[in-house]
């Protein structure tokens, strides 16, 4: 039972940019656009050339969820490798720092 009620170690507290943070910051983006993406809101992006995304909602609310799918597009597609390649370099150079003689 105690099982359960444990937090995943991934989603612990980390120091500020280092490599676990840049991951968990990873993770967050990826979750989010996933979510948008599963609930339908790339076909809102067709407000932003001019044409209705929903004939249910107006064009200002089918606008701004236009612009939180192309927000979390971009941040997924530019963002989430430069994180996860931060964080590799981050870890590869550690033990390379570590053995360096001061």
């Amino acid at each position: 039972m105690n099982v359960l009620r444990k937090k995943p170690a991934i989603f612990g507290r980390a120091e500020f940019l280092s490599p676990r943070d840049l991951m968990q910051r990873a993770l967050v983006i990826t979750a989010l656009f996933l979510a948008a993406h599963l609930a339908g809101l790339r076909e809102f992006c067709g407000v932003l050339n001019g044409t209705t995304g929903s004939t249910e909602l107006n064009w200002k609310f089918s606008a701004f969820l236009g612009v939180i799918y192309v927000g979390l597009y971009l941040a997924f597609v530019l963002l989430v490798p430069i994180l996860i390649l931060a964080a590799a370099l981050l870890r590869l150079g550690r033990p390379a720092a570590e053995k360096t003689p001061r």
